[in-house]
């Protein structure tokens, strides 16, 4: 019998400078049929609590829950393109004659913002105004998910994303609380540290517009049918030649 279940190594796009196991052992496999069971059933509302249920059993040589946000959606992209083929259509307006445009989006051609190989996590950042010095480490899927819980009570998660990627002996509440109180331009350069180190699919597009012939460019949004095909893109890309 062979095997159902092909698993293969993966280059993930923060160089895996954060995780404490060997690159070469992080091993990915493309979507099987159960996983279109659990696929079927991630919305708006839950995509980070039934994603992670998927990448358990779809990922081996790392705990899921650890992976950085910018791996995970390296993966979710890596995913579409093993599974059902890369192509997604897009739309758009067009900045110069202001037309929507619909235009054919290939996943394979999009670049990777990698982490330097010589980034090393917990990152000292020192605040310019307090002259305090903290570490920080990248947002993981883990933070992401206590973050959704914390937001499930109507309360900012602003804060507490912060407060959850400082490294210390300090717990939760009083790293919410030393980050309340920092001058604005201290928690800035918190805020600038993520985002300086954004890592993953570079999810700009460029596409020519149908009606004045203008190149533009787009961003792709999160999108459901990027994880799990349903409806145009379904029919459109995989259910060809029915």
């Amino acid at each position: 019998m062979s095997n159902l279940e092909p698993f293969l190594p993966i280059s993930l796009p923060s160089n895996c400078r954060q995780y404490l196991v060997n690159p070469g052992e992080i091993l990915v496999r493309p979507y099987i049929g159960r996983d279109e069971v659990y696929l079927s059933e991630v919305s708006p509302a839950n995509p980070d609590y039934k994603y992670i249920n998927i990448l358990k059993d779809a990922v081996k040589g790392i705990d899921p829950g650890e992976l950085t946000l910018g791996d995970r959606q390296y993966i979710m992209i890596w995913e579409y393109i093993q599974s059902y083929g890369g192509f997604i259509r897009e739309s758009a307006i067009c900045s110069h004659c202001l037309s929507e445009v619909s235009f054919k989006v290939d996943l394979r051609e999009l670049d990777v913002i990698s982490i330097p190989d010589d980034m090393t996590f917990p990152h000292d950042v020192t605040l310019p105004v307090s002259g305090k010095v903290v570490k920080l480490r990248l947002l993981t899927v883990n933070d992401e998910i206590a973050a959704c819980n914390f937001e499930s009570s109507e309360k900012n998660g602003l804060i507490f994303r912060c407060a959850r990627t400082m490294v210390d002996d300090t717990n939760i509440l009083e790293r919410i609380e030393f980050l309340s109180n920092l001058q604005a331009m201290d928690l800035a350069k918190i805020r600038a540290f993520h985002e300086k180190f954004d890592h993953g699919p570079d999810m700009r597009v460029k596409f020519k517009c149908q009606e004045c012939g203008e190149e533009d460019q787009t961003s792709i949004p999160f999108r459901l049918d990027i994880i799990f095909p349903r409806g145009n893109t379904l029919t459109e890309f995989i259910g060809e030649g029915i």
